[in-house]
């Protein structure tokens, strides 16, 4: 007959309540109850489903009486055993879980990555995914240095001399206040978007290049620089300015007081790449964080 909850935990509760009885002290079950963090209700339960399953009493007497029967005792014997067989179980299976370290932007650490590690976490061998914050050329200097087994970096073209596959490529969003008269326009220009003075990220950023090289002729100016794409938001949304974020397919900006335009179309597609080093593509490991990468890439 299987048993109607968590054997495991039941038997831990058993031993430690066993442990209580044998001091010959009353008050076991509070005791115990306090060393497990339950209430004593929860752990007279657990000892009844026991009792139950097996089919006698575990326990007999009250109070200081309280002692183990013959059954107690062969269960205490043996469940020992098995708990301590469990955890040594779960240390050795943690001890060969794989890890792999991936060094990425911010745009993949928040809006791929978490779904991603949820289905390598669900492998019959789960993978330890280690997610170091690097995008550009220091992501690209990591995996050649061999601090990062993977990378994802936004360019054009993948590194040079190293392994790669494309990920995806990504949509670029005009973001106003909602009252704004560009909110209403049916059809976004680069001199309309570059009407209104812009929020925008400190000189290192990819998007800052990419809209300012088009938007720049067009007499654009940047009224503040941020740090990250939650910033930028909220200076919208008091009515500074505009701003433009970078998302993967499929992912749209927060909606709460902005209008956003998708204008891709206006500025071009920025690519994402996997890179690698080539001795560590081929590794089973490697190649399962990459395929459920690129397999979670448009949704």
């Amino acid at each position: 007959m299987l048993y109607p909850g968590d054997l495991l935990l039941h038997l831990e509760s058993f031993a430690t309540l066993l442990a209580e009885v044998r001091r010959g002290r009353p008050g076991a079950f509070e005791a115990s109850a306090r060393i497990l963090g339950v209430d004593r209700s929860v752990l007279r339960r657990r000892m009844r489903t026991l009792d139950e399953w097996i089919g006698a009493p575990l326990l007999l007497g009250r109070g200081s009486g309280l002692r183990p029967s013959a059954v107690g005792v062969r269960l205490a014997e043996r469940s020992d055993r098995l708990v301590s067989g469990a955890k040594q179980l779960h240390a050795e299976v943690v001890a060969v879980r794989e890890r792999i370290v991936i060094g990425c932007t911010g745009t993949i650490t928040t809006e791929l990555l978490p779904r991603v590690l949820v289905e390598l976490e669900r492998r019959p061998r789960p993978v330890q995914l280690v997610i170091r914050r690097a995008g550009g050329a220091l992501c690209e200097s990591l995996v050649r240095g061999r601090d990062v087994d993977l990378g994802v970096v936004r360019a054009n073209e993948p590194p040079a001399s190293l392994a790669h596959t494309h990920l995806t490529d990504d949509r670029l969003w005009f973001v106003v206040p909602k009252a704004h008269a560009l909110a209403k326009a049916p059809r976004l220009t680069l001199a309309q978007t570059a009407s209104i003075p812009l929020v925008l990220y400190g000189e290192g950023s990819r998007t800052r290049a990419r809209v300012m090289d088009r938007l720049a002729p067009h007499g654009a100016s940047i009224r503040v620089e941020v740090e990250g794409r939650a910033a930028a938001l909220e200076y919208v949304r008091a009515g500074i300015g505009a701003t433009f974020l970078s998302l993967l397919p499929g992912h749209k900006p927060d909606a709460r007081g902005v209008h956003a335009t998708d204008v891709t179309s206006l500025f071009g597609r920025s690519r994402f790449w996997i890179i690698g080093r080539k001795d560590r593509w081929t590794d089973p490991t490697v190649r399962a964080v990459v395929a459920q990468l690129t397999s979670r890439r448009d949704r």
